[in-house]
């Protein structure tokens, strides 16, 4: 089974909501540096700075998807995979050998709504539906999440054939394998939460300047209270809670969109004949 890295697709016609988590950690280790800099320090520009995020001290937990809307439709055509002719030009009957073996490929299609530009650190995966995975289709348990707001994958699932096929006499046997295949649409959601200790190390020509440390959740809290309100008073899909039993908040994002699987389910074997002219 050949797995096929995911591929870009281009935008929906409706904007996906992305959020920039790395940009607003960058904009506050920034403004914080400034804030703490020498007079000597203050006269460098932002983009003369070396700034590495240090991300080790945050643990970021998935919840399980929660999937709706689920819609199940047979492929109205068959997929043909194989055809062959066996003609018997002899008095008497024919028995055939019919083996071959042939792949079909199993797609995944996402697209985003709602989420988050991801990174090394994040690492989102997206559990695939139970019906898929009971389907055996080439799938794996897991599918990672890009930054981009369309994406799919694909996998090849093998099907193999070997049979006998009997020809009368004076007659053509036309034998044809198909596979019938599923679509799966589905509407998901989960989230992320985000919590810990966030480091920013600043360095000027390879040189070390200093370190700012914070708590990941009030820096995101302070970062979105800045901006304006949503006009439909709708919830945001990044938001922050307290932490508890703990110091500290934590960041939640939620993760939204629809996902499409299509994939072969049935195998069959298709004999016709017809006289010899």
């Amino acid at each position: 089974m050949a797995t096929h890295q995911p591929t870009e697709q281009p935008p929906s016609k409706q904007e996906a909501e992305l959020y920039d988590i790395q940009a607003d950690v960058k904009a506050w280790a920034l403004n914080t540096f400034f804030q703490v800099a020498t007079k000597k320090q203050r006269k460098l520009n932002a983009n003369q700075l070396d700034l590495r995020l240090i991300w080790d001290d945050i643990v970021v937990t998935h919840a399980e998807p929660e999937y709706s809307d689920n819609r199940v439709a047979p492929v109205p055509k068959s997929h043909s995979l194989f055809s062959t002719t066996f003609r018997n030009n002899t008095d008497t009957e024919q028995e055939y050998s019919f083996r071959t073996e042939r792949c079909t490929r199993s797609v995944a299609e996402i697209e985003l709504s709602r989420g988050v530009v991801t990174s090394q650190e994040l690492g989102l995966k997206l559990t695939l539906p139970n019906n898929v995975l009971e389907a055996n289709a080439g799938f794996h348990r897991e599918l990672s999440l890009n930054s981009s707001t369309r994406q799919s994958t694909e996998e090849e699932l093998s099907w193999g054939v070997d049979t006998r096929i009997p020809v009368p006499p004076k007659r053509c046997a036309f034998a044809e394998v198909k596979v019938k295949e599923e679509q799966i649409s589905s509407a998901f959601r989960f989230v992320t939460t985000l919590q810990g200790r966030m480091r920013a190390v600043f360095y000027y020509k390879q040189n070390f300047i200093c370190c700012i440390e914070g708590d990941l959740g009030t820096v995101i809290e302070n970062e979105l209270r800045s901006r304006t309100p949503r006009k439909d008073g709708s919830r945001p899909h990044v938001w922050v809670e307290s932490r508890k039993g703990a110091p500290g908040k934590k960041v939640l994002i939620e993760t939204s969109g629809r996902c499409l699987f299509r994939f072969g389910v049935h195998q069959e074997v298709e004999v016709s004949e017809r006289q010899l002219s």
